[in-house]
């Protein structure tokens, strides 16, 4: 009876495990879904700047704000921050 106890046990952990497991990806899946959407907006923004400031006679982009924007990424994040700074920005740059 001891071995039927841990094998009921064992598969009550599975599924809760299991229960689990699919709530927290459904709360990664709604982050996905924010993030996408706020680097969309960002994308757009950056779009404005980019032609504010070619109308102003300026650069498309700016290489001292894009360092700042790197290093805020890696103190927020650590090392791996600067490589997602730099896809985020890559995609906010847009076509050339």
């Amino acid at each position: 009876m001891t071995t039927s106890l841990n094998a009921d046990d064992a598969a009550t952990a599975a599924a809760s495990a299991l229960s689990t497991i699919a709530t927290l990806r459904g709360q990664i899946d709604a982050l996905d879904d924010a993030i996408v959407r706020l680097v969309a907006e960002r994308a757009r923004l950056s779009q404005r700047i980019q032609t504010a400031r070619l109308n102003a006679g300026g650069a498309r982009v700016e290489l001292g704000r894009e360092r700042v924007i790197l290093a805020t990424y890696r103190d927020a994040l650590g090392p791996e921050g600067p490589g997602l700074a730099d896809a985020v920005l890559q995609v906010c740059r847009g076509r050339r």
